[in-house]
């Protein structure tokens, strides 16, 4: 027998499972032989699979798992039979294996070793596949990272291609994470509310994790991103099973570079305490080739240790402060006593079952369930962020209440699959209910919660931002007490000094004037001044519940008419559910403007019922939900088996529902085109060209149905802080009773015009914002081509091009300063005069895949390329802003000048290198090697202000992408490992990985922020302009004086252990 195997197309496969498809052939005459059966054996299916070839000697044997598998195949006249054996399913991929047969009265079974094929000659969809081998040889997911403690599927991803972190996951071909669609088993487990992962699977429980960065077919929609899949461990008629457990310590992180803030009292420092997980997972057999069963635990915790201590400016005699000429940094002393410990740490638990039945040989069944439950926060600790991964709070400026809270963050997943196919797999139907669930909590410390009037939550939260001004208008000296003349808070204004410093080490020094004509006069120097400080309550706090329930039924049909096709079709209905208690603790946020004259009620839930008649709303509790209902077909054509058409159309209308149940967005008529074109140049399955185009289409998650298709609504006021009976202190006793200095009308200053009815009160958002009746879903459009060449056995070498533009977005928009908004196209419809959304991205990208064989394994890629544009995604990177479809990009008429530019996740150059083997050193006994390199270009940074209305970093001084670029960084982390075969079927592997082993402590972000003062952008301005920009109430602007400071550095070198029993 000879056999020939090829790759031929992702889109014949379903996103979990693989597909077996061939022709058996007469050797001598290379004619199809018809009814010869193939029978498809594995540890990972119940009994066998089996199929008689058709008048052409086609079969095709759909829905086989990730794994090993052997193909036998008989025919009456050619022998006893022949058996092709350890061919490797992924996930996701169809392998084609040709059979020819030569007549023979053999009474043996002839077996064939050929080696699985590596290039997918039928395919035109670009990623990447981690198997369960690559996932526990490699180290890949950074410790610190998300979803690194217990190394979740989606941390990974970041070894795709094109792929690079971002804040809050993985950013796939130029676009932002909450933009991907990520599958468990085919399960939709995105966040319904902001589009993120919402179930962080483990690797431990995972057989293999799909990359789709592209090119991918109809079968997948609702995602202008990649698509994520993760497909679990099953049961099979062998017990299996692991013990493990994972322990990076902080105590042996290299020395990490600190970012040091110009300006402030207090210097925090973050450090590791430990990162770990533990878990055991079991699969097995209740029945033999009928029922399997597969469930798991693990527990992850992560800790983190912040200090923060106090600290002064050194002072000349003449009370200017001392720079290091060297750093240009003021000269600090760290204060005795004043060091403050905290921890910052939360624990997830993750559990899974699953059960497979086959009752017969046409059906398979199978029920997923997944429990995830999360902790962080509380009892004098700091939470843990759960959208980005990261302690909650990065400098300790502010009392522990305002900035610590407590978190609960519980994903729950149920999902129903039936399988049926005919006897001679014409037909096959595959059935998907599913429902996923979460619960994400955000309480204050001391355990009160949204809505609650006593404790923490019913106080006010108060930012501090006073800055200095010595100068009046003409550029002449002001000093104190004269109109104009402000200086930094003390930190002893804000906060009492610890009880064990000194007395007085923060009082500020007074200094004889040395100006002739003011002989006389005295200064104050503040030595321990700090910039911005956050008292009081915690600020938002929510209660968020969100369900997503999920049918699909896909049809494959396998036919013959001028070649091969395999045509799939298929509908799916999504129903999901947004309910959102919010408020803010104490009703509000109050901000102090930078020259200390006033108070801001910068947010609060209120309306007017008249004029200036302000009415309170202490939370809002809206329940929102979306329809989608959508369809495909899709056929895979193989002309004379040498080129390879996909074509198909996707269809999809969603419909969003505010919170008194009417209809608040309707997005019909999505019609996604596909098609792709691939030819084997070789005719051996060793090569291929493709081309292929895409349109993609983005499920938009239900936040901008709660909060503008429902309603936020908002006022602002300005409250004098200055004189008696000022609201000098918002938390000051009895300062927010009803008459007190903070609430009563005699302190709100005039803002209104002449003719306006309000005088004290501006609106700052309202009930549902209106929507252009002719507004179109937000889309994408994509190129992709390429090639690929297997160079040696197993091996495969190629290079691809991708070039994909945002067609048009989806966002909120006002003409009026915040008054009124409204949600349409940017550039189109009713938004014609508002600019284009606009992001492109282009990419080439070289990469070698070896998979593990022989006891090695290599994966690596460069990739070059741009991303331009004026809208990063579905979040702000500038301010880490997570509205989906609602960010302020295109909020303000004042803010639109300079955003077009180089955008955040602009990485001109990418290497990526991971690699693996095992050197066998006898007596059952292996020691195992390998390593990641991974080196990066660094990105653009830019001059940004503050809004009056936005607040910090909204303001584009200059263009976007002005700033300096940011240096290269790079990482190596190597691993080494033992594995001991104890007996049969059982070994014990103990390993080590060493991140950023050479301890590399390059800059990854700087301070973008140019002033804290509210500054409009200077269009077109170059840096020459900045000596004369003025804030927006024409007075000089204030520097800031960490401006291009470091904000972060790579992490330090870090180890992590683990040991593993597997049987």
């Amino acid at each position: 027998m000879a056999a020939q195997a090829a790759v031929v197309s992702t889109a014949q496969a379903g996103p979990s499972d693989a597909v077996l498809v061939g022709v058996v052939r007469d050797a001598s005459t290379g004619e199809g032989i018809e009814g010869a059966l193939v029978i498809v054996t594995g540890e990972k299916i119940q009994g066998e699979r089996t199929m008689t070839t058709n008048v052409s000697g086609l079969y095709r044997i759909p829905n086989l798992p990730p794994g090993t598998y052997d193909v036998t195949v008989f025919a009456k006249d050619y022998g006893a039979g022949n058996k092709r054996t350890g061919l490797q399913l992924r996930a996701g991929v169809t392998i084609r294996v040709d059979v020819s047969l030569v007549r023979s009265g053999a009474r043996e079974v002839i077996e064939v070793a050929v080696p699985a094929p590596t290039v997918d000659v039928g395919s035109s969809a670009t990623g990447l596949s981690v198997d369960r081998e690559m996932a526990q040889r490699v180290p890949i997911a950074i410790p610190t990272g998300k979803g690194a403690a217990n190394r979740s599927f989606e941390a990974i991803a970041e070894a795709t291609p094109g792929a690079r972190n971002d804040t809050y996951g993985t950013s796939i071909a130029g676009t932002t994470s909450p933009e991907n669609k990520y599958y468990v088993d085919g399960l939709s487990v995105n966040d319904p509310g902001f589009g993120l992962n919402g179930t962080g699977l483990s690797v431990e429980f995972l057989e293999e994790v799909r990359i789709e960065a592209g090119g991918y077919m109809p079968e997948h929609g609702r995602s202008t991103g990649g698509v994520i899949n993760a497909v679990t461990k099953s049961g099979s008629n062998q017990f299996h099973g692991n013990v493990w457990a994972y322990y990076t310590p902080g105590q042996l992180e290299g020395r990490r570079e600190i970012a040091r803030r110009e300006g402030d009292a207090i210097v925090t420092e973050r450090n590791l305490n430990w990162i770990g997980d533990a878990g055991f997972d079991l699969g097995g057999r209740i029945i033999k080739d009928k029922l399997w069963f597969y469930g798991g635990v693990s527990i992850a915790r992560t800790v983190y240790d912040l200090t923060s201590s106090w600290n002064r400016v050194a002072l000349d005699p003449q009370g200017n402060a001392l720079i290091d000429p060297e750093t240009k940094f003021t000269v600090t002393e760290r204060i005795a006593g004043t060091t403050q410990r905290f921890k910052a740490q939360g624990t997830t638990v993750q559990a899974i079952g699953k059960l497979t039945y086959s009752p017969n040989k046409r059906n398979t069944l199978e029920i997923l369930a997944i429990y995830a439950p999360s902790l962080s926060g509380g009892n004098g600790t700091f939470g843990m962020n759960a959208q980005t991964g990261q302690p909650e709070v990065l400098n300790l400026v502010g009392d522990y209440g305002a900035l610590a809270r407590k978190y609960r963050d519980n994903a729950t997943d149920l999902q129903f699959k039936w399988n049926w196919r005919d006897d001679d797999g014409k037909w096959n139907f595959d059935t998907i209910l599913g429902w996923h669930h979460q619960l994400n909590q955000r309480n204050a410390v001391d355990g009160t919660r949204v809505g609650d009037t006593t404790g923490l939550a019913g106080t006010p939260s108060v930012i501090y931002r006073q800055t200095n001004n010595f100068y009046g208008a003409d550029g002449s000296l002001l000093e104190p007490g004269m109109p104009g003349y402000r200086e930094v808070h003390s930190l002893t204004d804000l906060t009492p000094l610890p009880s064990g410093a000194p007395a007085g080490a923060c009082d500020p020094m007074m200094y004889g004037y040395t100006d002739p004509t003011t002989m006389d006069a005295q200064t104050r120097s503040v030595v321990c001044p700090i910039r911005q400080w956050t008292a009081g309550g915690p600020g938002l706090l929510y209660d968020r519940r969100l369900d997503r329930l999920q049918a699909r039924e896909i049809v494959t049909r396998l036919a013959r008419g001028a070649g091969h096709h395999v045509i799939k079709f298929g509908v799916d209905f999504e129903y999901t559910q947004y309910n959102s208690n919010r408020g803010y603790s104490g009703n509000q946020i109050y901000r102090e403007s930078t020259n200390g004259t006033n108070f801001a009620d910068f947010r609060m839930y209120s309306f007017l019922s008249g004029p200036d008649d302000a009415n309170v709303i202490r939370n809002l509790n809206w329940n929102v939900m979306s329809t989608t209902i959508g369809g495909f077909i899709q056929d895979s054509w193989s002309i004379m088996d040498k080129v390879t058409l996909n074509a198909g159309l996707r269809y999809d209308a969603q419909h969003l529902f505010s919170g008194d149940r009417t209809l608040a967005m309707a997005l019909p008529n999505q019609f996604s085109p596909r098609v792709g074109l691939i030819w084997d140049p070789t005719y051996s399955g060793k090569a291929k060209l493709f081309v292929n185009y895409a349109r993609f289409y983005q499920s938009v998650p239900l936040n901008l149905a709660d909060r503008a298709g429902t309603g936020e609504p908002g006022l602002q006021s300005f409250h004098n802080a200055v004189g008696p009976g000022a609201c000098s202190d918002p938390l000051a006793p009895g300062a927010n009773e009803p008459g007190g200095a903070c609430t009563t009308d005699a302190n709100r200053l005039l803002i209104g015009g002449p003719a306006d009815p309000d005088q004290r009160w501006a609106l700052a958002s309202a009930g549902k914002t209106p929507i252009d009746p002719r507004l179109k879903p937000q889309s994408s459009d994509e190129i992709v081509a390429g090639g690929e060449y297997e160079i040696i056995t197993d091996t495969r070498l190629g290079v691809q091009y991708t070039h994909r533009w945002l067609h048009r977005a989806i966002e909120d928009m006002s003409r009026d300063e915040a008054a009124t908004y409204f949600i349409g196209n940017p550039g189109y419809g009713i938004a014609k005069d508002f600019p284009k959304a606009k992001r492109v991205y282009d990419a080439a990208t070289l990469f070698i895949e070896k998979r593990f064989a022989k006891h090695w394994m290599v994966t690596g890629s460069y990739t070059l390329s741009w991303l331009r544009g004026n809208l990063a995604g579905l979040f702000r990177p500038e301010t880490g802003q997570l509205d989906p479809n609602t960010t302020s990009d295109f909020d303000l008429i004042s803010l639109l000048e300079n955003r077009s530019g180089y955008l955040p996740g602009d990485t001109r150059h990418s290497f990526k290198i991971f690699a693996a083997g095992e050197i066998v050193l006898g007596n059952g006994q292996f020691l195992r090697l390998g390593g990641a390199f991974r080196a990066r270009s660094g990105g653009p940074t830019n001059y940004l202000a503050s809004h009056v209305l936005y607040g910090f970093d909204e303001s584009f001084i200059l263009p976007r992408g002005s700033g300096q670029r940011l240096p290269w960084n790079f990482s190596i982390d190597p691993t080494i490992g033992y594995t001991k075969i104890l007996r049969k079927d059982l070994r014990l592997t103990v390993s080590m990985d060493v991140f950023n082993v050479a301890n590399f402590q390059q800059i990854l972000a700087t301070d973008e922020r140019y002033t804290f003062d509210e500054v409009n952008p200077i269009k077109g301005g170059t840096i020459g302009d900045l000596a004369n920009a003025t804030t927006t109430d024409g007075t000089p602007i204030t520097v800031n004086p960490n401006f291009g400071n470091p904000t972060l550095y790579q992490q330090p070198r870090q180890f992590r252990f683990g040991v593993r029993l597997s049987f």
